[in-house]
């Protein structure tokens, strides 16, 4: 969707110049809190308790406001060749800043170095070590391993290909999944009976379930759908804490390693209400049968999705937007405290912060072809 740009004033000089290349360059970040605000934190029950206002408050001596600058895109032939990507469906990035790519509809998974130079390609259709019938999800672990899960299995892989192993997921029904340091598998669950149930599982190495870390239920109306996805989603921190939160409400939870409870993070915001721009928009190509059965919630759930970095830091997609039209971002300290905004346009997605650096995957640009783009994050 193309948005009008708010006029630029006229800067005299060089200094429009380098105006106009930071507009260029850096994504909008968004600051200042409302006077008064504060951030509450007390121990309810054995539990640290973060409560935050609305708007961000920068911390004493820390960071007030997140620049991106754009610094690498993938996926355009420099030398005017055919696009790399058909339908990307996931970006992992491992310790040595080498890009993973899983490519949904070409069936591929394609590794670039931190300069963009193709270092290693695999994969096809089929049901083989190295193949896959409908490739659904990748991450990539810090040691560079890659962890691809297909209709029935979860495949592990070295950086050149080599499938290190296999595992069935025919008993878990997991979508989204982490693995920490120790191997423990953490996937979500979803039960539709006469309740709609999310679940949060650990498992081990092996997939074998060892506890329910997290069930939430969701109102559910059978025949009827809610396109405004419900998820339960999860992160793991360097040091194997757990952060998992249903968006469906602004709270994080965060699990120590054993998975007891030490810290919820809680934020206020402003309800956005589900437009009918917005209906048209989730409407866009759906057939007749399959509109009659959605059923639109008033508001949008007060987050879409979230991702953080291996110290503990959150980065919050929410539903509001800039003056540009561009989804807002907020961003929570390890210790839970919002401390800054920034904005993205909205088809670009975050999938890993790794090493100062954000990468986020583009369904489609201005020329209807996937990317991948880097953004260099400096903190002022």
């Amino acid at each position: 969707m193309r948005v009008k740009m708010n006029p630029i004033p006229f800067v005299a000089g060089p200094v429009f110049v380098l105006a106009i290349v930071l507009i260029i360059l850096a994504v909008t970040p968004i600051t200042g809190a409302d006077p008064g605000q504060k951030i509450g934190i007390k121990t309810e029950g054995g539990v640290t308790v973060v409560r935050n206002p609305k708007a961000p408050v920068p911390q004493p001596g820390g960071p007030s406001m997140l620049v991106l600058k754009e610094d690498l895109v993938i996926g355009k032939d420099p030398a005017g060749g055919p696009d790399l990507f058909a339908e990307l469906r996931s970006v992992g990035v491992d310790d040595q800043e080498n890009i993973w790519t899983l490519d949904w509809e070409d069936i591929k998974v394609r590794v670039f170095d931190k300069a963009e130079k193709l270092v290693s390609t695999f994969g096809k259709k089929g049901q083989g070590p190295r193949e896959w019938e409908n490739p659904s999800r990748m991450i990539v672990l810090p040691d560079g391993t890659g962890v691809i899960l297909d209709l029935n299995k979860l495949t592990f892989y070295a950086l050149d290909g080599t499938c290190l192993k296999e595992i069935s997921t025919a008993k878990t029904r997991m979508s989204r999944y982490k693995i920490d340091s120790r191997g423990m598998i953490y996937g979500d669950q979803m039960d539709f009976g006469e309740k709609f149930l999310l679940r949060l599982i650990k498992h081990d190495p092996a997939l074998n379930p060892l506890a329910t870390l997290a069930e939430v239920e969701e109102p559910f109306k059978p025949g009827a759908i809610n396109p405004i996805v419900i998820l339960l989603l999860c992160h793991v921190t360097a040091d194997d804490r757990l952060i998992w939160m249903s968006n469906s409400k602004y709270e994080f939870h965060v699990l120590s390693p054993e998975g007891k409870l030490i810290r919820r993070i809680v934020k206020d915001y402003n309800p956005v209400k589900v437009t009918g721009a917005d209906k048209e928009r989730i409407l866009e190509g759906r057939d007749a049968q399959m509109r009659s059965m959605l059923v639109f919630p008033d508001y949008f759930p007060p987050v879409y999705f979230f991702i953080g970095d291996p110290e503990g830091r959150l980065y919050a997609q929410t539903y509001e937007t800039d003056a540009q039209g561009r989804l807002l971002y907020d961003v929570f300290d390890p210790e839970g405290r919002c401390i800054t905004r920034f904005s993205l346009p909205r088809e670009e997605m975050p999938f890993v912060v790794r090493k100062g650096k954000i990468y986020v995957l583009i369904n489609e640009d201005a020329d209807g072809v996937p990317r991948v783009k880097r953004y260099a994050m400096e903190w002022r």
